[in-house]
């Protein structure tokens, strides 16, 4: 009996810090630019700002990047988003890009989900957009560390909002970003031939639950983190910091990727 308590005891525990140990996953890639440029990657927050590890701005800050990129579902519920978004006013740095998830535009009630209103979706799209750059098919330019750099952020494919309006040229020597919540936009990218040299997407949460180091249910055919597509551009799926349906991880720690480029 006592074997069977300890047992208990230590899943519980393993499951616990698979759920709330976040992860800083670092990545590096090589596009020769003049002077490196650090960026952190944020994807499906799902109104987790706290770890066992720390509060999600200070293990940022302590990374100290250049960019910071976030790729939807800050939280499931109304009442969690001035919680996440007084821990992103915390981040040190201005500039900060956002684009849509599902959650955006819809959010748990009970058991079940309830879509805003478009009332209710603009009133998050400005207060969102007071703390970060909230793109929604819609891009920015730069010049960052003497590389200049195009960033797009597209509208959540899972609705199919997405729109081609970044007027990226191939074969240019700037840095071409693009930000969506789905990997899914992958095939919108492919059938327009959208170049890219680093694209960055989130809600797969991983599969949350993984086994065998594979990722279950409707995204078991995308990969988890960095794919190399050729040797100018890459392809990430971040595997998250919250929960969705069931409220922990098992084997999908999450995570705060650092991709560095130079």
């Amino acid at each position: 009996m006592l074997i069977w308590i300890v047992l208990l005891c230590l899943f519980i525990g393993y499951v616990l810090t698979s759920t709330l140990f976040v992860k800083v996953v670092s990545h590096k890639i090589h596009l020769d630019l003049p002077a490196p440029i650090k960026i952190v990657h944020l994807s499906d927050l799902h109104g987790r700002t706290t770890f066992l590890n720390g509060k999600l701005s200070k293990i940022v800050n302590s990374i100290d990047p250049d960019l910071v990129f976030i790729t939807g579902d800050l939280v499931s519920r109304s009442k969690q988003l001035p919680k996440v978004l007084n821990e992103l006013k915390r981040i040190n740095t201005s500039k900060t890009f956002f684009v849509p998830g599902n959650y955006e535009r819809e959010h748990s009630h009970g058991f079940k989900k309830r879509k805003l209103s478009n009332a209710e979706y603009l009133k998050n799209v400005e207060t969102i957009g007071s703390l970060c750059r909230y793109l929604e098919n819609s891009g920015e330019k730069m010049n960052l560390n003497g590389t200049k750099i195009s960033i797009y952020g597209f509208d959540n494919s899972i609705y199919g909002l997405e729109e081609d309006n970044c007027n990226f040229k191939q074969n240019t020597k700037e840095v071409k970003i693009l930000l969506a919540h789905s990997p899914s936009i992958i095939h919108y990218i492919d059938q327009h031939k959208l170049p890219y040299n680093l694209l960055l997407t989130g809600h797969t949460h991983g599969g949350q639950i993984r086994f065998f180091d594979k990722t279950f249910g409707a995204y078991k055919h995308f990969h988890l983190g960095m794919k190399k597509i050729n040797s100018r551009s890459f392809f990430y799926i971040n595997r998250g910091l919250g929960t969705v349906k069931l409220p922990i991880r098992i084997n999908c720690y999450p995570e705060i990727s650092v991709i560095r480029m130079d």
